[in-house]
């Protein structure tokens, strides 16, 4: 099986990596600096090109069983109207040239988040619930649908959208964790919001379930027990053993991010009902059980 990864030197797609040259497929990377190549598995097959622009790496992907496309600058960054168009660019254009050299032999899986909610207070969201309102909100529905069009060239396409990954090395805690470890961690604003997260090996492994089962269109890849903000904060401090006594008051992660607190602060009480009908069995269903595999 040949595995080709956009997006592949992150945190997730590194993770994947590693899952699929486990089980002996031939993983491509698609890596646009050589100094990049240095850290990278031996085993790996390397692709010099620029996701966001055409090229010689194209011609891989009608050869590819599995191409999956992870590209997208982090949204955890303050918003300047120039960092706003590199996150909405970096997304759509990586997928336009990917759909561009589709064919009917090929699988696309591409990476979505659960942003495309929005803020949803207190309802229950499924992958049938409406689009959200944020500027997230609108890059999520441009970029699935630019990916959907790979399916008027044949090819069956997967959207997963992501929650907040758990894992070790990366993600939301490479963030956070340094904060709570110093006593600093408390709740976002009033903590009833809710979080919407995943752990990184139940993320692979819903990735690759869906490509075996034959699956296609939108799926939330999110733990099926979402949990509000105060409850994930006194996990935290309790397994770190540290106090969370300070909460973050709503104009002060303005101050610090500007529009991206909006994002911080939503409610997403995210279910992943697709998934879920599918029979998949997640490792991690519970938010504690997978920041102990995190820590």
């Amino acid at each position: 099986m040949k595995v080709f990864i956009l997006g592949g030197t992150g945190f997730v797609g590194q993770y994947l990596t590693k899952y699929y040259l486990q089980k002996e497929s031939r993983v491509f990377l698609l890596v646009r600096s050589p100094e990049r190549i240095k850290t990278l598995s031996p085993k790996v097959e390397i692709v010099l090109g620029d996701a966001l622009k055409g090229g010689d790496w194209q011609k891989l992907v009608p050869e590819a069983d599995f191409i999956i496309n992870l590209v997208g600058e982090t949204i955890f960054k303050r918003w300047t109207p120039e960092y706003k168009k590199r996150i909405w660019d970096s997304r759509i254009l990586s997928t336009k040239r990917v759909v561009e050299a589709l064919t009917e032999k090929n699988v696309l899986f591409n990476a979505s988040a659960v942003g495309f909610y929005g803020d949803g207070g207190e309802e229950e969201l499924t992958e049938e619930s409406p689009q959200g309102k944020m500027f997230v909100s609108e890059l999520c529905k441009a970029w699935e649908e630019e990916a959907l069009k790979g399916e008027k060239k044949g090819a069956r396409v997967i959207i997963g959208r992501f929650g907040i990954v758990l894992g070790k090395g990366g993600g939301m805690l490479s963030a956070i964790l340094p904060f709570f470890k110093l006593g600093l961690g408390g709740r976002l604003g009033s903590g009833r919001q809710w979080f919407p997260w995943i752990h990184i090996e139940d993320l692979v492994r819903a990735i690759d379930f869906l490509y075996e089962k034959e699956a296609k269109g939108v799926f939330n890849i999110t733990a099926p027990s979402p949990l509000r903000n105060i409850e994930m904060t006194k996990i935290i401090g309790r397994l770190l053993k540290r106090p969370t006594f300070f909460p973050v008051p709503k104009f002060a992660l303005k101050l610090l991010y500007g529009e991206l607190a909006e994002v911080i602060m939503a409610s997403a009480r995210v279910i992943p009902k697709r998934l879920l009908e599918m029979g998949f069995n997640f490792k991690y269903s519970d938010f504690e059980s997978a920041f102990r595999a995190s820590m």
